[in-house]
């Protein structure tokens, strides 16, 4: 057994140590978001690697290969596929814009080239706005002029997205294969027993399982509660529309409405004024309450929360945090009340019982 150190040798190491986690910290801090999220999926999968790795005989780092794939697919083919139907029916649309209406720029824009149904529409909508066509297409000019701006700063976002994504799948795949030899490490510097390390990281594999699962669940059922409006109003291209829908569930505050609001709007340019409404109206209560009931919901089961806490956590979260505070929020309210539970379990002095109030039933003496 190591022999104590010293006070000044001691201190000496504690302050060698704040100053290496601070470097270490702004080191890693650009790349927080994807690692944590790793931390969190591999948390969140662990006991499927298990199962995977009893499957294939032992070979840990095979399984955490194959599920690092199953996940970079989850992750990049929906958006990908989301990009390049994007793509397409903007060339279409641009396509038909200066084929069939005869407009080559901004200045060429009339109402007069519209279909009739679309014009009046268009109309009645500008009325309401009080623009007119001169307003409108100087609108339309800073609009494009805006694009042609960012479109820089749109390729470095995706680029970013993209690196982001990389990262987070390999992380995940690294703490899969040597999740144990981490594991064993952090009980061996931890400053708590080992019990209460365990419980600690118990409570984090509860949270991050919960809450990638009521992530997923709630996205599920937007994109199905949407699919459904999309087919009985007869939308093109209903099935891909929903799954655009399921993806942008992920997206905070806006979420789904970046998809149902313009299908309303296509709707009703086409002069189908009651089905955009119906759009309209099953998206903006269906799909969007669901965000708020179904979430908290599922994550109950796996958190020792009451709903209504869950619920305010989800918010704080994403509030202060983003979408990562979809996990962030539940997690940092979880592992506090993990802590409180701990320390009045065993650090707590037991409490004593409340005192007994004598009451005198003697009568006063007159």
């Amino acid at each position: 057994m190591p022999s104590p150190l010293p006070p000044s040798a001691r201190r000496s190491l504690l302050v060698l140590l704040a100053l290496a986690f601070a470097l270490a910290g702004v080191v890693l801090w650009p790349f927080r978001t994807p690692l944590f999220l790793s931390v969190v999926l591999a948390g969140a999968f662990r006991p499927a690697h298990v199962r995977l790795t009893a499957l294939l005989r032992g070979k840990t780092r095979l399984a955490a290969a194959l599920m690092a794939a199953l996940l970079l697919a989850l992750l990049v083919a929906p958006i990908a596929s989301l990009l390049t139907f994007t793509t397409h029916e903007v060339e279409a649309g641009l396509a038909w814009v200066r084929d069939e209406m005869g407009v080559h720029s901004v200045n060429d824009l009339s109402l007069d080239h519209l279909p009739t149904s679309a014009r009046e529409t268009l109309s009645r909508f500008l009325s309401v706005l009080h623009i007119d066509e001169s307003e409108l297409r100087a609108y339309l000019a800073r609009a494009l002029s805006f694009a042609q701006g960012t479109s820089g700063e749109l390729l470095g976002a995706s680029l970013g997205l993209l690196g982001g994504t990389l990262l987070t799948v390999a992380g995940f795949s690294i703490l899969l294969s040597e999740g144990d030899a981490a594991l064993s490490f952090l009980y061996s510097v931890s400053p708590l027993s080992r019990g209460q390390t365990e419980e600690l990281f118990g409570e984090f594999r509860s949270v991050s399982s919960a809450a990638v699962l009521g992530t997923t669940a709630t996205a599920l059922v937007q994109g199905s509660l949407a699919l459904i409006a999309y087919l009985i109003a007869g939308v093109p291209h209903a099935i891909f529309l929903g799954v655009a829908t399921l993806v942008a569930s992920f997206i905070p505050v806006i979420g789904t409405s970046i998809i149902w609001v313009p299908v309303c709007a296509v709707l009703a340019f086409q002069a189908r004024v009651p089905w955009a409404i119906f759009v309209a109206v099953w998206c903006g209560v269906l799909v969007v309450l669901s965000d708020n009931l179904i979430k908290p919901l599922v994550m109950k089961n796996g958190v020792e929360m009451h709903t209504a806490l869950i619920f305010l956590s989800l918010l704080g979260g994403i509030a202060a945090f983003g979408l990562i505070g979809i996990i962030i929020g539940p997690l940092a309210v979880s592992l506090l009340l993990a802590i409180l539970r701990m320390y009045r379990r065993d650090y707590a002095p037991a409490s004593a019982p409340p005192p007994r109030v004598s009451v005198d039933h003697a009568k006063p003496t007159p």
